[in-house]
Formats: C-alpha cells, structure tokens, sequence
C-alpha cells in the first residue's frame, strides 16, 4: 500500500462517512475523472473511442443496472444483456418507424421498452430468490437472445439478417446512416 488512513482525522460524521475519505483518495479520483474526460478525447484517435472507448461505456453502464439491482435488493439478474438488447433494438424499431424524431428521444423511449421486458419476465419472479431468480432471468437471456436472431421483424426482413439504419442527426450531425462519417483509423 503506497498511503495509510494515519494522521488523517475526521471531526464530523459527514466527514467519516465520506464516500472518498482519504485525502489520496480523493485527488486519484480526481485525476483520474481528467484523464478521462480531458486527455482521452484530446490524444485518442477515432479508433480507439470507437472499438475500445464506446463498448468499455455501454458495458459500464450495464455493470452499473447490475450493481444497483444487486445492491439493493441483494439478488443477481444474468438476463442484463438481453434487457440492453430489447433497448437497442427498440430503438432501432423507433428510428425506422418514425424517421423525424429526434435520436435522443427515440433512446429515452427505448429505455422504457427495457424496462417494460424487464417487468414483463420479472413479475413472475417476484417471489422467488436467489438462484431461482438467476436461472429466471438467464431464461430471458436465452429467450431474448433467440428472438433478436429468429424473428425477421426485428431486423425488418433484411435477407443477410443485419440492420441498416437510416441517416439519424444529433445537432446537425449525420450519427447513423450511410451518409454519417465513417470511423476510419488515423
């Protein structure tokens, strides 16, 4: 261990129960949120944000749906991948299905589709537990998973079975589509 806790009291209970107490502690945290929101857009080239930086965000976030789920209710979901898949392709439905809303929108509504296959295979597991609840949940996962490769509708009848998304701007900014810039490497 580079630091210890010695030497550094706290004279209030706000103060101990801090979620950094340790001075250290605080100024890693602190470089490290620099790094990452100044130095790594600044000196990272298109191919690293694109096939390092995006997947490590999205999977960060489903780390985060999970530790909040087993941090408060103490139970495990293997179903979370299924349930990020149900957003991305209900947003990809919505982007088809109503070209001239804006992306932002079509991805707030998707979380709630997510929500919706969440509720719909978590009401039946409503009172079991533990590992009655994994294999719950790793039966949406399966099940899921199946529909994203079986059902044409999905992926709206596409003969190679992938998606093609039309043009979709944020702020004036092709993002999606054949017309967006494509991430090449420099």
């Amino acid at each position: 261990m580079f630091y210890r806790e010695a030497g550094q009291f706290k004279t209030s209970y706000r103060a101990d129960q801090a979620l950094f107490p340790i001075r250290q502690d605080q100024i890693g945290i602190i470089l490290i949120l620099i790094a990452a929101f100044v130095l790594v857009p600044l000196m990272a080239s298109e191919f690293v944000i694109d096939s390092f930086m995006t997947p490590i965000l999205i999977l960060s976030l489903a780390a985060i749906g999970l530790n909040l789920l087993t941090g408060y209710t103490g139970l495990l979901s293997l179903g979370t991948g299924a349930f990020m898949g149900v957003g991305a392709f209900s947003c990809y439905k919505l982007t088809t299905f109503f070209p001239g809303v804006n992306i932002i929108v079509l991805i707030v509504c998707s979380g709630f589709f997510a929500a919706a296959a969440g509720i719909v295979f978590g009401l039946p597991s409503l009172r079991i537990k533990g590992f009655y609840l994994a294999v719950a949940t790793l039966a949406a996962q399966f099940f899921l998973s199946w529909c994203f490769i079986r059902v044409a509708w999905l992926y709206n009848h596409n003969i190679s079975a992938s998606i093609e998304v039309p043009t979709r701007s944020v702020f004036g900014l092709a993002v999606t589509g054949p017309t967006s810039a494509p991430a090449t490497p420099q």
